[in-house]
């Protein structure tokens, strides 16, 4: 498993915006599988990363974050998208086209309810509303009551 797919989403974009900001200041190549390397935190505090590309679990950083843990911190993925800059094109080329395929699913699903709303009798609407009323958040219920039954 690799460095970013050992990150969470929420450190591997901010990652990529330190990547970005050249918040790497130094790094070095230690052996074919380590590199350590300085980066540039929040407060222009200074954080040492240990980064081990084929054991990712292994990296280390002394940020509050992932000292003391096997957590892969936004501070060892900037490390990696500075060392590995087609990795960085790559992730944000990946994120790009699952978004697109996420929009066009959700394109489709939409035309596939219409279509079967418009080939529902009236029985199966009524009851299939009152189905999705009955398991609705309690917002949903008073704005079709307020829409609907008070107007």
């Amino acid at each position: 498993m690799g460095i970013i797919k050992s990150a969470s989403g929420n450190s591997a974009w901010r990652g990529l915006d330190y990547y970005k900001q050249n918040k790497v200041i130094s790094y070095k190549k230690l052996n074919d599988n380590e590199y350590t390397g300085k980066v540039k935190g929040s407060n222009n505090v200074e954080y040492d990363v240990i980064m081990n590309i084929e054991h990712p679990r292994s990296s280390k950083c002394n940020c509050p974050h992932a000292k003391d843990r096997k957590v892969i911190c936004k501070h060892i993925v900037a490390l990696y998208f500075t060392i590995f800059p087609k990795e960085a094109k790559k992730f944000e080329e990946d994120a790009e086209k699952a978004m697109l395929e996420y929009e066009e699913y959700q394109e489709q699903l939409y035309d596939n309810v219409e279509k079967q709303i418009y080939s529902m009798s009236q029985g199966e609407l009524q009851e299939a509303l009152l189905d999705v009323l009955n398991i609705a958040p309690e917002w949903v219920y008073e704005k079709f009551v307020r829409d609907y039954v008070e107007r």
